[in-house]
């Protein structure tokens, strides 16, 4: 995470509280804990976060951040707007519904990769960091090939791609605490570990 080009504040903890707060109803919605009758209802709040994290992603590149600046706009982009937006195209298929999960579950193939290819980067900021971003490429890979087969909310991969995601969703809630805290009070309060590689 680079030295600030801007006198701006970070956008860093908003966008984690907003990343976090959509995974608890992800979390909620794959795991069964709701039905899928819900899926507009969740596709809305993607898309409300899909903004606000935008924004934050932008702010961020503009202050030289270009590690949490680029997984900002990619988690904007792709993620939230996109899967908003995805779910309630997918429920306006009808009879044709799952063709349109199996190429999302591609797209997702795809995001789960990206993250994969983020792991060299963030293990260089944190190791925490690493780790949950490893459990999300985990639980996007699974919500990947659960699309691409079928998707049966509650059970097998879209049930452990939910629960992996409510965990990454606790994560960032913390690291968007501690981003906060420490820079408001302007000393090191918490901790998110350091770097694994050099």
């Amino acid at each position: 995470m680079a030295e600030g080009k801007t006198n701006w504040a970070m956008g860093t903890p908003a966008a984690l509280y907003i990343i976090g707060a959509s995974c608890f109803g992800l979390f909620a919605l794959l795991s069964g804990q709701v039905s899928g009758d819900a899926i507009p209802v969740m596709a809305a709040w993607l898309i409300a976060a899909a903004v606000g994290i935008f924004i934050c992603g932008i702010v961020d590149l503009a202050r030289g951040d270009i590690l949490l600046g680029t997984i900002f706009v990619v988690f904007a982009t792709l993620i939230f707007l996109g899967g908003g937006l995805s779910f309630n195209a997918i429920l306006a298929l009808g009879a044709a519904a799952g063709a349109g999960f199996a190429l999302s579950g591609w797209i997702w193939l795809a995001i789960g990769i990206i993250l994969l290819l983020l792991l060299p980067s963030v293990g260089r900021a944190s190791w925490s960091l690493f780790v949950f971003v490893l459990v999300l490429a985990v639980a996007v890979l699974m919500l990947a090939l659960g699309f691409i087969s079928g998707p049966v909310l509650g059970t097998g991969l879209m049930l452990w791609s939910g629960i992996l995601i409510g965990l990454f969703g606790l994560y960032t809630l913390y690291v968007g605490t501690v981003f906060l805290l420490n820079t408001v009070a302007g000393a090191p309060k918490l901790g998110i570990g350091g770097p694994i590689f050099k």
